[in-house]
């Protein structure tokens, strides 16, 4: 049996290898790998950047004390810019190079504009999902029987509510990058 489990270990890395040389084989000759974890970047950041105009003006708090100071300034508009391209574009970039690696696996690639297509229809659901979200934990929260309320809690609130909608934008955006790859790996070849 370890015989078998070797042999097969030596063909799954030898199909890795190959499959890592014709992708990166494709990726210097095609430059449309490279557009597609690039606008795929692009559209992480711009997610970011547009919950994060909404977020950090519920709570700004949220930027400025838990999070590690980057820039000296409590304005909810260099906050939102900051985080919203600091904390997006490696999820964009990770997205991307599946998004490529999926393209390039297929006998005839996906047009990028299609996938761009895609990817800003996902970015549009999720952002709406998040505001949603924002929204839903915000009211309520309100309702949560505490008496008395103390001077903190409607800060609290907003604090809470914002860090759930951060919390689960990644979750979602791992879903949306899985319904995104499926499309990719599914869409029906165009007659030649």
């Amino acid at each position: 049996m370890a015989v078998t489990q070797r042999v097969m270990n030596l063909h799954y890395r030898e199909v890795l290898w190959r499959s890592a040389g014709e992708i990166l084989e494709v990726v210097f000759k095609s430059r449309q790998p490279i557009q597609i974890v690039v606008e795929c970047i692009l559209l992480a950041c711009l997610l970011g950047i547009a919950l994060d105009l909404i977020t950090a003006n519920v709570a700004v708090e949220y930027f400025t004390v838990h999070h590690p100071h980057v820039v000296d300034s409590q304005s909810p508009w260099v906050m939102a810019l900051v985080w919203g391209i600091g904390a997006s574009w490696w999820f964009g970039a990770i997205a991307g190079v599946v998004l490529a690696a999926l393209n390039l696996r297929r006998s005839q690639p996906v047009s990028t504009s299609i996938i761009r297509g895609w990817m800003f229809r996902a970015c549009v659901i999720l952002w709406l999902v998040m505001i949603g979200i924002l929204a839903v934990s915000y009211v309520g929260t309100g309702f949560l029987p505490i008496e008395p309320k103390d001077a903190k809690f409607e800060s609290n609130r907003r604090i809470m509510s914002v860090a759930f909608a951060h919390m689960t934008e990644y979750v979602l955006g791992v879903f949306a990058l899985i319904i995104v790859g499926r499309k990719v790996v599914r869409h029906p070849l165009s007659p030649v």
